[in-house]
């Protein structure tokens, strides 16, 4: 099973946490991370490569801190660019059967993201528009990792230990997911996607 993460990132060399997931998920046997900021600093998105790098993929992950309730915008303009009519949905879709998994960075308390919250609404809420991204394509959408308490301000309540440990867990929750999607994959005998 392939899995290919798109690493959405304004600035990741001064990433803590995202910086730490993606780093420990490329180490991943048969896993491509394509950092959208290295890749396209200017925004123009080479999108014959970036469709060929999801035809080869399984498993597709979105990973990026979540910016003012949303994708960042580097990720929105990818999708804008790359999920195509006749590529990414119509008739002869191909990402058809694909599986796409949310893993998202946030700053704030899991409380904060509930009804009557400072935020008001759920993560899952918030993220209905990737589900019905995904639904629209005929892409399984996977249940979505989430990790809160994510930013690191000085003399905030965040520690820097405390949000390195926190993106471990991430990334090792993440490698678990992984390995039972390819566990999966091999006990159905799926052909990787070509």
């Amino acid at each position: 099973m392939k899995t290919l993460m798109i690493l959405a990132h304004s600035n990741i060399q001064n990433s803590l946490a995202n910086k730490i997931i993606a780093d420990q998920i490329g180490q991943l046997a048969d896993t491509e991370v394509r950092n959208l900021g290295q890749l396209y600093p200017d925004f123009q998105i080479d999108i014959a490569a970036e469709q060929q790098a999801l035809l080869q993929a399984d498993l597709i992950i979105f990973q990026y801190p979540f910016h003012w309730y949303s994708v960042p915008g580097i990720l929105k303009e990818w999708m804008d660019r790359v999920f195509l009519f006749g590529f990414a949905y119509g008739p002869d879709s191909q990402l058809r059967g694909k599986n796409l998994l949310v893993s998202t960075t946030i700053g704030g308390p899991l409380n904060s993201y509930a009804a009557g919250g400072h935020n008001h609404f759920t993560t899952q809420e918030l993220l209905r528009p990737l589900e019905q991204s995904a639904n629209f394509t005929g892409m399984v959408f996977l249940p979505p990792l989430i990790s809160h308490d994510m930013v690191y301000k000085t003399g905030g309540d965040n520690s820097r230990e405390d949000i390195t440990q926190r993106a471990h867990e991430h990334a090792e929750q993440l490698c678990r997911l992984i390995q039972q999607k390819s566990a999966s994959f091999m006990q159905q005998g799926a052909p990787s996607a070509a």
